[in-house]
């Protein structure tokens, strides 16, 4: 029997079928039944009941599914002893974010980290990217998150934690609603609701207008605003369209607060980063975190 047949299993538990199981495993159907057949050839049983309506678990597969999470409960719990065996890392990690990052990716990060090293504490504080780029260098935080890179920012270190797409945004109304995607071109002349200059979206905003020969001073700006939420606000009481992430954009839209339209011929995505200050050596604590990165 092997592990990620169990893995599949548990999956199919969660998802109710096997083809939503198969999607979110990003694997084929036939695959997801194939291996869940090897599971009920190895323990002599019917694990599932087929119905129109997806699967259910028989008393048998009831059983399967609860010491399958015991066992990998096991596996995360030696993974962490083993970890902590040699040496327990404790103290606390302070790291300024901008709002997507902060709000997004950390969270998501910090949580990874945890397992591995229970006894650190992971401090967060929300601000704009320059806002959290400006703590980092005055000492007051050992990590920076932002969504965009400034110029002239050599004596910092960046590893890339994220990538997204940006998406221009309209109230629901608009007559740019019913727009499936727009070039920039086309939104000069719409009321413009706007991040403040040290925002990172902002700046990645003015990279993506200048990369397309237009200058980001000709937007009709007639707001400006402190995080990505109050932008959300002013758009969905009709105040004017905007650019944000797709990540708070699609939340949004879900609450029915706004429509969202691509942006089309120029590019649409931003990287997301952790940023620290160049240095020959740091505490094993923050070079630890710094080597756990991963892109999300």
């Amino acid at each position: 029997m092997r592990i990620d047949f169990l893995k599949t299993f548990l999956e199919v538990v969660s998802a109710g079928s096997f083809l939503e199981a198969a999607k979110k495993l990003n694997v084929t159907q036939a695959t997801v039944s194939n291996q869940i057949a090897s599971l009920e050839e190895y323990f002599g049983v019917k694990l599932f009941v087929r119905t129109r309506d997806g699967v259910t678990l028989t008393n048998e597969g009831k059983i399967l599914s609860k010491r399958a999470r015991q066992i990998f409960d096991l596996i995360d719990a030696t993974k962490r002893e083993i970890i902590n065996s040699t040496k327990r890392l404790r103290g606390t990690i302070k790291i300024a974010a901008s709002t997507i990052p902060g709000e997004h990716i950390l969270p998501i990060i910090a949580g990874s980290f945890k397992k591995a090293y229970p006894e650190v504490d992971i401090e967060v504080e929300i601000g704009d990217t320059g806002v959290s780029l400006k703590k980092l260098v005055e000492g007051r935080v050992d990590f920076a998150a932002t969504g965009s890179l400034f110029d002239n920012q050599n004596f910092f270190e960046t590893k890339v934690i994220a990538k997204e797409r940006l998406v221009i945004i309209t109230p629901v109304n608009h007559e740019l609603s019913g727009k499936k995607s727009l070039e920039l071109s086309e939104i000069l002349n719409y009321p413009f609701v706007s991040r403040e200059p040290s925002s990172g979206t902002r700046n990645e905003i003015n990279k993506i207008f200048a990369e397309q020969h237009i200058d980001p001073n000709k937007l009709n700006i007639v707001l400006e605003l402190g995080s990505t939420g109050s932008v959300i606000t002013a758009v969905s009481e009709g105040i004017g369209i905007s650019i944000i992430s797709s990540i708070a954009a699609e939340k949004a839209r879900a609450a029915g607060l706004l429509n969202i339209v691509e942006i089309k011929n120029a590019r649409n995505w931003r990287e997301l980063y952790l940023v620290r200050l160049k240095k020959p050596e740091y505490p094993e604590i923050l070079e630890k975190f710094w080597s756990a990165i991963k892109t999300v």
